[in-house]
């Protein structure tokens, strides 16, 4: 009951209560997603300072153009190899603070080389100069919004350098044109910031979903297992039941067919039982069937070539041996004894009788009719004064 009653808790658990438990493991991800769409957006932003390098280079002089673009060239390397590193030890270590830092800085020093681009290549007196310029840092903020915005904090660090050095610098013109054009890229710039935030927002629950419905998989996966260990297992002595005994009884006696061996079974049953437990009760009776359980099971573990052993009703037992007959009567014969010898509760002596069925090898014998002979011997040992192990 506590297996089911553990399955119903899991399935009625809410989805928020799962969320909770996978907070810590949603910023992982958000990283691990930036850092795969990096590989994309970082060298195609080469081309990008490339044009306004080649573009600009008359006004802002091509030693300086080159070695903007140079800079952010050298940046874009360095960025992809410690990150790709980083990457690695994290995922090693599980520490990816290291690595949260590492991408903030570097989009933080990017940022600021784009912005001084954007004072750099700033002409007042061309204006076509100025709308690619304006364009161009507008274009690569919109473009990193996606890849970025898997951690918000990370596109903040890149965006807000890349466009304010020009706002800035356009918000002191005296010219009202550039000073509206600063108050739109201002504007700009936080359509973008909270475009940005609300991406992130929804990274964050696909990812929360995403963990939530592995865990709650999991734990359904989880239960399903210990349900079936449950429904094969005995619930009182813990060994196997008879619906995990017949499985195995089908499964014995056709590789005992398919490779030509002896197997035996053997039936035993706790004698006088009933009265047993009329006489000491219920509770006294589950004691006796524990303890031949477990003698049961240390003996079949140290003995060679018997199955596990089975409780297949309310006092008979089974055990499955690839032995002959001769060979399985002296199993029988040991583990009557071993019971006899062992378990006495309150004093009083506790016996069994078995009955023992076997087919030799090279027999077409099925589980039925050698089950059918073990029941027959076990009836014999009882009705012969119990207490015995009994062939043939």
């Amino acid at each position: 009951m506590r297996i089911l009653n553990s399955l119903e808790k899991t399935l009625s658990r809410p989805l928020s209560d799962a969320s909770s438990r996978v907070t810590g493991r949603v910023r992982h991800e958000q990283l691990r997603l930036l850092v795969r769409h990096l590989h994309v957006i970082l060298p195609g932003s080469l081309a990008i300072a490339l044009l306004l390098a080649w573009g600009f280079g008359s006004h802002a002089g091509t030693l300086a153009a080159t070695a903007w673009f140079l800079s952010i060239a050298l940046l874009v390397v360095v960025r992809l190899a410690v990150v790709k590193r980083l990457m690695v030890r994290s995922d090693e270590n599980g520490d990816y603070e290291p690595l949260r830092l590492t991408l903030v800085f570097s989009a933080l020093v990017s940022g600021c080389i784009w912005g001084s681009g954007g004072i750099l290549f700033f002409d007042p007196d061309d204006a076509y100069g100025f709308a690619l310029l304006v364009i161009a840092l507008g274009g690569v903020v919109a473009g990193s919004l996606g890849p970025h915005s898997y951690y918000f904090p990370n596109y903040v660090a890149f965006a807000v350098p890349t466009m304010l050095p020009l706002i800035l610098v356009l918000g002191l013109q005296e010219s009202a044109f550039y000073r509206l054009v600063a108050v739109a890229m201002l504007f700009y710039l936080f359509l973008n910031l909270y475009y940005s935030k609300q991406y992130e927002g929804m990274v964050i629950r696909s990812i929360q979903l995403q963990f939530s419905n592995q865990d709650l998989l999991e734990e359904l996966q989880q239960s399903n297992r210990r349900l079936k260990v449950y429904s094969f297992t005995d619930s009182l002595t813990g060994i196997a039941n008879r619906r995990q005994f017949d499985l195995d009884f089908e499964a014995a006696c056709t590789e005992a067919r398919q490779q030509d061996r002896p197997l035996a079974l053997l039936l035993l049953d706790v004698d006088h039982f009933k009265e047993y437990n009329d006489t000491h009760g219920h509770a006294a009776g589950d004691e006796v069937l524990r303890g031949i359980a477990g003698i049961l099971v240390d003996s079949c573990r140290e003995l060679e070539n018997c199955g596990r052993p089975a409780r297949i009703g309310g006092e008979e037992f089974a055990v499955l041996a690839w032995l002959d007959e001769r060979e399985a009567y002296r199993i029988g014969e040991l583990l009557r004894q071993r019971i006899e010898s062992g378990l006495k509760p309150e004093g009083r002596r506790v016996t069994i009788s078995v009955g023992v069925g076997s087919r030799r090898a090279g027999e077409c014998e099925g589980p039925q009719a050698l089950f059918q002979r073990a029941d027959r011997n076990l009836y014999r040992a009882k009705a012969a004064g119990r207490n015995r192990v009994l062939a043939g």
